[in-house]
């Protein structure tokens, strides 16, 4: 049957007599079950949530109004560095010039005072005990070094040397 309870039935003789009755008595065709979920109202559900999180999310992070001050460094003095390299043998380097150890935290010392250099690059052999490595960066840092990039090379361009 039809769901508007118009339509005839496949059985016969036998569903017109039972379709006739239902319109005597002047009712409709009992409800069908369902047998198949409707998934459309679900789907409007979910993306009216995902609209209305994605405009509240962002105003639920918290951020502190601060006006940072204007600092006086150039820009290409910025981006100079010191460069620390310790050999295989534990030697000491700073841009390429033997140093003590003993003297390294001196002499980073006055590079950040005088020239105003906060980043320092640090080549370390790679046969170097982690430990001598630490103890270096320790060094670097108590001379007031603000940041240390540690320079490696990628393994294609390690092959090809």
């Amino acid at each position: 049957m039809m769901a508007g309870g118009g339509g005839t039935s496949a059985g016969g003789a036998g569903g017109a007599a039972l379709q006739a009755l239902t319109v005597a008595r002047g009712r409709r065709d009992p409800p069908s079950v369902m047998s198949e979920i409707n998934v459309t109202p679900f789907v409007d559900v979910v993306l009216v949530l995902l609209i209305i999180f994605m405009i509240t999310a962002p105003m639920l992070v918290r951020t502190l109004d601060v006006s940072l001050p204007a600092v006086g460094i150039r820009k290409d003095q910025a981006t100079e560095a010191v460069r620390v390299t310790v050999d295989r043998q534990g030697r000491t380097y700073m841009d390429n010039r033997a140093v003590n150890r003993a003297l390294l935290e001196q002499r980073l010392r006055e590079a950040v005072e005088m020239r105003g250099l906060r980043v320092a690059y640090l080549s370390a052999d790679e046969e170097l005990k982690y430990k001598e490595i630490m103890s270096v960066m320790e060094i670097m840092k108590r001379a007031g070094v603000d940041v240390i990039g540690m320079v490696y090379v990628y393994p294609e361009e390690k092959r090809s040397n």
